[in-house]
């Protein structure tokens, strides 16, 4: 299960941009605004977005001053880091004067980090799925430990993909080539009796 996100809002560095987390945060998740009265203004289109997540979010109304937003929100990091650890904290600006307090409170392996303005309206990657994972799952499985690690099963995937059920006797080869003969022979035999298997998972 996830942990829970609590986003920590410079808003005089970033303005309303930090709307954009709204709908992509988890219900359990908060984010903490915390404002002077040099933050900038909120737009009537940012703001009539905004009142669609009414319990989204609270405000902090900070201390104006040099740097004062900074010091009072990293005070109260600490005291959230202090009644929640398992928590995922985030800081949400472009200031890099955070990444010390980033660094600080990792290094001690709490979990925070820095996000700026670009990342909160940066398009979400969509992952696309491996339609050749079942497989090469499958291969590994059939391979002892000393050949079971990542470098190994993508090698012998990748051989095994250049041929087909009808051509074991090419594979056996091919895998001799590439391992030895000794190492080969040993992969071929491991594989073979459930190596038809392994094909027929692998997309035509």
């Amino acid at each position: 299960m996830a942990n829970r996100k609590v986003y920590l809002v410079d808003t005089e560095n970033i303005g309303s941009a930090w709307k954009e987390l709204l709908p992509k945060k988890g219900s359990k998740d908060m984010l903490v605004l915390f404002f002077t009265e040099h933050s900038p203004g909120v737009s009537y289109s940012d703001l009539d977005f905004i009142r669609q997540y009414p319990t989204s979010f609270e405000t902090i109304e900070c201390y104006p001053g040099k740097n004062g937003l900074d010091f009072q929100l990293v005070s109260y990091l600490g005291y959230l880091i202090k009644s929640a650890p398992k928590t995922d904290y985030i800081i949400v600006t472009n200031d890099t004067g955070y990444d010390a307090v980033v660094k600080f409170w990792t290094e001690r392996e709490m979990s925070v980090k820095r996000q700026t303005k670009s990342e909160l309206t940066m398009p979400e990657k969509v992952e696309e799925s491996d339609p050749f994972s079942e497989a090469k799952a499958m291969l590994k499985d059939l391979l002892p430990e000393e050949y079971s690690d990542e470098a190994y099963v993508d090698g012998i995937f990748k051989i095994v993909c250049n041929y087909s059920a009808k051509q074991l006797q090419e594979l056996y080869q091919a895998l001799q080539k590439e391992y030895t003969a000794e190492i080969g022979t040993a992969i071929y035999r491991m594989i073979k009796p459930q190596i038809r298997m392994v094909y027929k998972k692998i997309p035509k």
